[in-house]
Order: structure tokens, then sequence, then C-alpha cells
């Protein structure tokens, strides 16, 4: 059977975040500060106070769009081809995205990002099996204009993967290039196939500034998925509690959660969490903290429990090193989000608190994620993988095994877990191979895979990325 899945709150802790969760949204409400989406609920019958800008969910507005929104929906590749389908709760783990900072493979110096390392992370991920999806990893710096990083990024991605895509902005006319570039490479229906997801973002404390509001009204028209991430901090944007963390961020999500279905009722939709705790020791914003880690279970249960498409991030660390606690924060991070049922999950190649990526760091998250994935399966029991025939036929301190028919039909089954980076064998050999660390046999990785050529689109669409970056 598989892993059961992790889980840090009871059926009652549930409801009782859920139940303070409507008392937030039907007695506090949220504050709007976009004049157009305040007159649009206004019109919908939501009770909303003008001068303050806040509008109040009632109870069966957010039933009515839990009751709308699609429990699952399928992903496609560039191609106009399945690629996996979100909300089955078997987790599906996409790379990046949204740091600055790049490690590059050659010096081991930190650096501002390029377009040119967007690109080999895009044809990096298309080769890594456990990676199913491309979250964009870095807002490139060499860019012709500051403004249109996301959208250059966007490109660089589709040129040099068929991976589908994740990205996010808090400005309505990046927001819009991006889907105008995802639509122009698409080889499928872009109304109803889904090949890219459109992450957007409250503001904590309860309110949603212009820009976004300007984007959620823009995007859902087109048919493009939105994940709603609030991303409170704990004890400064939030309560210090965990409980209180979990119940801001699921009364923000809920807001965007039934302003998206009264726009288009059946809109597809993920409920999001990117936890953020705070150490006010050091005054740092944390996403690799133990804490973040079990509200990222608890995220999950909340999904669960209203039957939505759920996304968090991980595998995350805040150390800006490639070292024991980047392992040991991105394994725990990766491992729970996995295990307690993220649909998907979004942050391969990022640490140093999301603000740094390295081409070696995607290498090292991929081969986590799949470990984590793996654990998560558990384990096959039926008459054939029991084997007590071939337990009883070679007996009592027998011989066999080794060349026996059952080992040689499962030697390559999946059974076991093939390494991607991992050191195995005995110290004489690893000697032998110059007793290289993770680290620089990731490297070495990196290089080898440089060489590698993508598939890129026609010289057609290419023209027509190139005409929607102009106009931009």
């Amino acid at each position: 059977m598989q892993l059961r899945p992790l889980a840090v709150l009871s059926d009652d802790e549930i409801k009782q975040i859920h139940e303070a969760t409507v008392d937030i949204l039907t007695n506090c409400g949220v504050k709007i500060l976009h004049p157009p989406m305040l007159q649009f609920l206004k019109g919908k019958g939501l009770a909303v106070e003008e001068a303050a800008a806040v509008v109040r969910f009632s109870r069966a507005s957010l039933e009515d769009a839990l009751a709308s929104t699609p429990q699952q929906f399928e992903v496609f590749d560039r191609d106009g081809q399945p690629a996996f389908l979100l909300g089955d709760r078997r987790p599906k783990i996409a790379a990046g995205h949204n740091a600055v900072f790049w490690v590059d493979t050659e010096t081991g110096e930190t650096r501002p990002s390029t377009v040119a390392d967007v690109e080999l992370f895009a044809r990096i991920c298309q080769e890594l099996q456990c990676i199913d999806m491309i979250g964009i990893p870095v807002m490139p710096q060499d860019v012709p204009d500051p403004a249109a990083t996301l959208p250059y990024a966007v490109r660089a991605v589709i040129e040099n993967s068929t991976k589908p895509i994740f990205f996010s902005t808090d400005n309505c006319k990046a927001n819009r290039a991006c889907i105008d570039l995802l639509k122009a490479a698409f080889a499928g229906d872009f109304e109803r196939q889904v090949y890219g997801i459109s992450q957007l973002s409250s503001t904590s404390p309860l309110y949603w500034e212009h820009g976004v509001c300007e984007a959620i009204m823009d995007t859902v028209p087109t048919g493009v998925p939105i994940a709603i991430l609030p991303e409170p901090i704990a004890g400064f944007t939030a309560p210090f509690t965990l409980a209180g963390l979990v119940t801001m961020n699921n009364a923000e999500c809920l807001s965007g959660l039934v302003m998206i279905q009264l726009l288009r009722r059946g809109a597809k939709f993920l409920y999001a969490n990117s936890w953020t705790t705070f150490d006010m020791r050091c005054a740092a914003a944390l996403v690799g903290s133990t804490e973040t880690t079990i509200c990222r279970i608890a995220g999950a249960q909340l999904a669960h429990f209203y039957k939505l498409p759920c996304h968090t991030t991980a595998p995350n660390s805040d150390n800006h090193a490639h070292d024991e606690q980047n392992a040991w924060e991105k394994t725990l991070s990766q491992f729970c989000a996995v295990a307690a049922g993220n649909d998907l999950v979004v942050n391969c190649g990022m640490f140093a608190t999301g603000m740094t990526c390295s081409h070696e760091q995607l290498l090292m998250d991929e081969e986590i994620s799949a470990m984590s994935r793996r654990i998560a399966e558990g384990m096959l029991v039926n008459a054939e993988t029991i084997a007590a025939d071939l337990i009883e036929q070679i007996g009592p301190r027998g011989e066999g095994y080794l060349t026996a028919e059952h080992t040689l039909r499962w030697l390559r089954s999946g059974e076991y877990l093939k390494p991607r980076l991992s050191v195995r064998g005995n110290r004489a050999t690893w000697q032998s191979q110059g007793a290289k660390d993770t680290y620089q046999l990731a490297r070495e990785k990196v290089r080898e895979l440089a060489r590698l050529r993508p598939k890129p689109p026609s010289p057609r669409t290419q023209a027509k990325l190139d005409e929607i970056l102009a106009s931009y």
C-alpha cells in the first residue's frame, strides 16, 4: 500500500479552522484596493463597505464557490500532449521560481541571473524525470527592460523545453504578456487545455492590491488556472502561532477562490500556501524552518477538506550554501510536502530563502524529490512480491536468489529507486574516481547536460514570441 498521508490536524481541528475562517470572512472581511473588483462583488450581492474598500463574504458565497470549483484538471505540454493530472493527490514536482541570483557553475560565485541561466535551466528540466513542470527560476537581470524580466524568462523556458509552465507576478501587464506567450507557443486548444498556471498572491493581513485584482480579472476569462498563494509571515503579518498562521492563509486563499468563481463559475483553481515564519532573534523571514514544514502538511489537509487541488513550495532552505543544513531542510520540507498529498510542489533549484538558484541545486533537488515520491509510493504487497514459493524453494541457507528469474524480473521494475547523484559503493572505488562529493558530481552533470540542444518551437512560433515581447 501507499504511505498514509501525513496529518497534523484532526478532523475537529480542521473544522475549527474552517469555522474561524468563515467568521473572519463574514464579520471582518478583506480589503480590496481595486474599485472595479469592488463594484463587481457588490453587483454579485456581497456586502461591500465602499469607503473602507472592505468586502465581507457570506457563508453561502463560500460554499457555492467550493461547490463549483473543479476538483481535478489535466495539464498539457507545449505540443498539446497530456502531461499529468492535478488533484489526484499524486504529487507533481515543479522547478523554480522567482529568485534573483545565480550560483555560477564555473566560478562557484553568486552573481545576478541571466536569460542564458534560464535557458539552460529549462533544458536540464526537460531531461529530468522527476520534474513535471517548470516554474520560472529567476527574474533575469540582463534583459533590455527591467519591467520585462518575467516575460523574457517565460520565452526562454518555452524555447528550451516542452514541459508545462508555472509563473507568477503582481503586474497585470506582465501577467498578460506571459499568457500571450504561452498561447502563441501552445499546439493544443488553449481555451480548454492547460499549458500554464498563473500564481497570484494576496497581501497579508487580509487585503488585495490593485495590480493583483486586475490580473485576476484579466486571467480568469482566458481559462488559465490561478493558484492563489497567500504568504503570511508569523508574528509579522499574521498571528505568531501556527494555527493562526494557517487560518490567515486559509481566509485569504478562500477569499480569492470566491472572487474567481464569481467571475467565472467552474474556473480552474489551486489552493496554495507558502508559509513563512519569522525569527525574531535575527529578524529573518524563513521558508525552510521546521514549522513551515508542519504547516505544509496542514495546508494539504485543508485543501483535501475543501476538495481542492493544492500547491505548496518545497524543497526549501534558508541557508546560502550547498551544505548539510541545505540538505536537511530541503529533504524534510520536500518529503513532508509530498507525503501530505500536495498536488503540485514548486521550488526545485532554489535556496537562500528563495533568492538564489543554481543548476547544481536543481539536480540535487530532483533527487530529493524522487526519493520523497518513492517513499510515498510505499510497498506493493501481493503473492508475486511476497515470493513465498521462492523462499520455500531455496530454503534454509540456500543459494540462488542472485540468479533467480524472480530477481531478474524485478531488477528493473522500479521497485528500487535508481540514484542520480548519490554516492554508493566502497571507499576505494570512490577514491579512485576522484573522491567527489555530491555537489561536484552535480557540477559535472550540468556540464554534460549543457551540451544538449532543445527541440525549439517552429520559426513561425518564435516570430510570434518575439512580436509579443516587442509589443510588451
